[in-house]
């Protein structure tokens, strides 16, 4: 009886193949949103980044940048010397960390289909570093550093905002004026006549989307701006500008693995059942993944937080998502808002009260610093009917900032943001 020959931790590493590591930066480069956006350090582009190999973990890579001149010169038989104006230079530190990631194929399986599994987890991976690098950023923006705020319908908080404060066509155009007067600068200018129009890009999630798209005065001004036809964006479905800022949906929907939501629009499922009663809520699918944290967009700071299921509102403090696997919260106060505690079955939608944010940002909204590359880790282990392979980078993120220590060029609306289906 032939004996089954079966891989190991040697066969993985001498099959994969020497361009894997450049395989799957180049695949989180076209994946990412942010990918696209990214240009060298001083560039126009809203995101910059810069490499230095050069460091190690804990390790701080400098950004600089250059204020603009305001003095009024010298006229007439006034000296030009010991008149110049003073250049002001700007620093944006970015400390760098080591990170890691790995998965585990089955090697019963792997003999016959080594290249093609080993090719099919860098893919895995390269979705993954893109999904990971884009959060990162916007996490880093929105609830890291301190970045001005708006909110929906003028209200003056969060806590404020309510419903029929969604995002509408004069939302949009306040939160645009607000960055301008801001001094956020545009990425882009556009020549329109002869004079340069400032051209920003805004992050917002899919319901966001949604609910601007429907906006009668929207549409009048899409119908303006394009003539009726083929190329109408209006009736092509290619919105990507209005009011030259360019839109950059943003959706987050699970393919049945449980995870939900984004940065911008938080949102998990409720994994088991509830009653009236009950303080410890927990979110994911019924048979959770190891090592996944399902709240992870849901803010995990000390203060006061509200979050809604179904029609219940419930307060939750303290810390959650701090540690992978912690995927429940204890709610310190239920039926909040004038709101009253029922049960809530599993596959019950949670959002953060239906609130979400809306980021507008020009260049240089963001800092992105590596100290190496994505690669494959020196240890391919054999964990007995399991092998895994894992990847490495030491990299780091940082928002610009003005002197007062708020960020330079974003600003971010927070809405009401009611899904619009059952889905």
């Amino acid at each position: 009886m032939p004996t089954l020959s079966l891989a190991d931790a040697a066969d993985l590493a001498s099959g994969i193949p020497q361009t894997w590591d450049t395989m799957i930066n180049k695949q989180a480069d076209r994946d990412s949103i942010l990918g696209k956006l990214t240009g060298p350090d001083g560039s126009k582009a809203p995101i910059w980044e810069k490499e230095d190999l050069m460091k190690i973990p804990g390790d701080r890579i400098n950004f600089t940048g250059y204020q603009r001149l305001i003095g009024a010169g010298v006229s007439g038989t006034t000296a030009q010397q010991g008149n110049e104006e003073d250049v002001r230079v700007w620093t944006d530190v970015v400390a760098v960390t080591h990170r890691r990631h790995a998965t585990a194929i089955d090697k019963f399986a792997l003999k016959v289909t080594l290249g093609a599994s080993v090719i099919r987890l860098g893919q895995l991976m390269g979705d993954w570093f893109a999904r990971k690098t884009d959060d990162d950023m916007i996490n880093q923006l929105l609830n890291t550093d301190t970045i001005q705020s708006l909110f929906g319908g003028g209200k003056t908080s969060r806590a404020n905002v309510a419903a029929g404060d969604t995002l509408d066509l004069l939302e949009f155009k306040r939160l645009r004026t607000a960055a301008q007067r801001f001094g956020v600068k545009p990425w882009q200018e556009s020549r329109v006549g002869r004079m340069n129009f400032p051209v920003y890009g805004c992050m917002l999630s899919e319901i966001d989307y949604y609910a601007l798209t429907i906006d009668n005065d929207f549409r009048a001004d899409m119908r303006v701006a394009a003539e009726r036809g083929a190329a109408n964006p209006l009736l092509s479905g290619v919105l990507a500008e209005i009011d030259g800022t360019l839109l950059y949906p943003w959706a987050q929907v699970s393919p049945g693995d449980g995870m939900y939501g984004t940065f911008l629009r938080p949102e998990a499922r409720l994994a088991a059942d509830i009653n009236s009663s009950t303080l410890t809520i927990t979110a994911g699918p019924t048979t959770a993944i190891t090592g996944v944290d399902y709240w992870q967009y849901f803010p995990d700071s000390a203060a006061s937080h509200r979050i809604l299921i179904d029609a219940e509102q419930i307060d939750y403090t303290g810390v959650v998502g701090t540690t992978p696997g912690n995927s429940s919260l204890t709610a310190a106060t239920r039926a909040v808002g004038g709101t009253v505690a029922v049960a809530h079955t599993a596959g019950a939608l949670i959002t953060l009260r239906n609130i979400s944010k809306v980021l507008l940002f020009g260049q240089g909204a963001g800092c992105r610093a590596w100290a190496q590359r994505m690669a494959r880790t020196g240890q391919v282990y054999d964990y007995g009917k399991e092998i895994g392979v894992g990847v490495d980078y030491i990299y780091g993120v940082k928002g610009t900032e003005r002197n007062d220590a708020t960020l330079a060029n974003c600003m971010s609306l927070e809405v009401w943001s009611p899904n619009p289906s059952t889905v």
